[in-house]
């Protein structure tokens, strides 16, 4: 009565148990399955708005920096470069978030931050242009060493620190997952930070006392965030998609959920009034056979000689 549910499962069942262990087997998959789902749904809800954000932003740097006249002296120069140089730090900071202490853009290796910072990311590249003379030549080696593969010594070597060919796989149903393939090094993403980190080079002494090569390479920088505009939203349109899957396995597991949930209690559910009715013979039992042992207990040997 107190449970609701029948106290001797296997003779509700006629000892044909089976049957509710592979329900209660399903149900605990339905609720893993579930689990996984809102967690995917959560990281690419994450991501997606990260790379709004850093979208947002670096497309109106990019125009503002292809339509400026750069008319100015080389100190405003390298105040709009150093503007870059900070879009830099955000945005890395932006993609060294965490969620519950799990970094979202550093695919499986989610215990440690995607990236280096952006000032360690300039230095990197401060040292590897200097000597250059040309806006075209400082462009050309930061794109290389962006765009470097593996083991080049590049992007890839010094500055990320996530997981490459290993996505982060979130199972939400029997032979369905949702891999999240987007990372920091992925390659729309890298190209922000390729056009932020080719502008911010400026503020950091490059091409000094050439002011047309400077202005060359603010515009080449803001070149590079505008052409890579359409490569980042069409990333953001995939972690869509993904996104709707997402909802649409918790949907589906909520209702698998829903279903096993009822069929397992339909099995184990003890009838209420059939119940009640046995609870009140057996409380009517008891009380008859407290009456007799109360009688039996007040015989006495002289009142039986009577």
């Amino acid at each position: 009565m107190a449970s609701g549910e029948v106290s001797d499962i296997g003779q509700r069942l006629q000892g044909n148990t089976q049957v509710l262990r592979r329900i209660e087997t399903q149900l605990a998959a339905a609720q893993q399955y579930g689990t996984n789902s809102e967690e995917a749904s959560l990281w690419l809800n994450g991501m997606q708005e990260i790379l709004g954000q850093v979208q947002s932003q670096t497309s109106e740097l990019g125009l503002s920096l292809l339509a400026s006249p750069f008319a100015e002296t080389e100190g405003l120069l390298r105040m709009r470069s150093g503007e870059a140089g900070d879009m830099l730090a955000s945005v890395v900071s932006h993609l060294n978030s965490n969620l519950g202490g799990a970094y979202l853009f550093s695919g499986q290796n989610v215990d440690q931050p995607a990236l280096r910072s952006g000032a360690e990311i300039l230095s990197e590249l401060e040292t590897l242009t200097a000597g250059l003379t040309t806006a075209t030549d400082v462009a050309a080696a930061v794109e290389d060493w962006f765009d470097g593969p593996e083991g080049a010594g590049g992007f890839l070597d010094v500055a990320y620190e996530g997981s490459l060919d290993a996505p982060l796989v979130f199972p939400v149903s029997e032979g369905q997952s949702i891999s999240v393939t987007t990372t920091a090094a992925s390659s729309s993403v890298r190209k922000v930070l390729t056009g932020l980190a080719t502008a911010a080079l400026v503020d950091r002494g490059i091409l000094t006392g050439e002011h047309h090569e400077q202005r060359e390479l603010l515009r080449r920088g803001g070149q590079i965030l505008a052409d890579n505009d359409a490569d980042l939203l069409a990333e953001m349109a995939r972690i869509g998609q993904k996104q709707q899957f997402a909802q649409r396995s918790q949907a589906e597991n909520s209702s698998a959920i829903a279903m096993l949930q009822t069929a397992r209690n339909d099995m184990r559910v003890a009838d209420p009034f059939e119940t009640a009715g046995a609870l009140t013979q057996v409380e009517t039992q008891l009380q008859t056979l407290y009456t007799v042992t109360a009688r039996l207990s007040q015989l006495r040997l002289s009142e039986f000689l009577r």
